[in-house]
């Protein structure tokens, strides 16, 4: 009984194992991992990243803390960090057009939407003057409005991305698991059971 029950856990973690080994590069880029989207990703030696997520977080907690410990060190002004926070965000609508097109400028384009972020954040938890608990729901609510549009827009461009694909219909060479594409037949592939 007892060895019944270890090779069931030995199944149970072969199969996590071989489900997070599948997911992995989703976890880390959460695009396709397809030439499709290569000018969405950064590689690392094997690891494929995704920019805006790789470069964007960390310039906004960059952003962030370097202008609250200048802020606490000497206080000044926060009109003009909010100013720029927003023309930095601003950098999104780039995304309506063609130039992110260039790894280069999207690279900027992610630095730029993240320290924007990290600058608006910054003057609304400093400004506010409320308990901080409420500072914090104020901030998730802005996060929450300000990331809504940018996932729902980049869901758009990814479903039309993978709708205009070029390679989606040639076998073993569209990762279909990852597809944004509501093709049935792409969903459903000869590889599919």
């Amino acid at each position: 009984m007892k060895e019944e029950k270890k090779e069931k856990i030995r199944i149970l973690l072969a199969d996590i194992y071989k489900g997070f080994k599948a997911i992995a590069p989703m976890l880390l880029s959460h695009h396709p991992p397809c030439e499709t989207y290569k000018n969405h990703t950064i590689n690392i030696g094997r690891l494929k990243l995704c920019i805006g997520c790789f470069l964007g977080y960390p310039s906004a907690v960059l952003s962030l803390l370097l202008t609250k410990i200048l802020y606490d060190n000497n206080p000044f002004n926060l009109i003009p960090i909010l100013i720029i926070g927003i023309i930095l965000s601003l950098a999104q609508f780039l995304s309506l057009t063609s130039l992110t097109e260039k790894k280069s400028i999207k690279i900027i384009q992610k630095i730029f939407i993240g320290t924007g972020s990290g600058f608006i954040v910054i003057f609304i938890y400093q400004t506010i003057n409320i308990s901080n608990v409420v500072k914090f729901i104020v901030i998730f609510c802005f996060l929450f409005i300000y990331i809504i549009p940018i996932g729902y827009l980049h869901y758009r461009t990814s479903v039309r991305t993978c709708e205009n694909c070029k390679i989606k219909d040639i076998p073993g060479k569209c990762p279909e698991d990852f597809s944004f594409d509501d093709n049935p037949a792409v969903k459903i592939g000869p590889n599919r059971s």
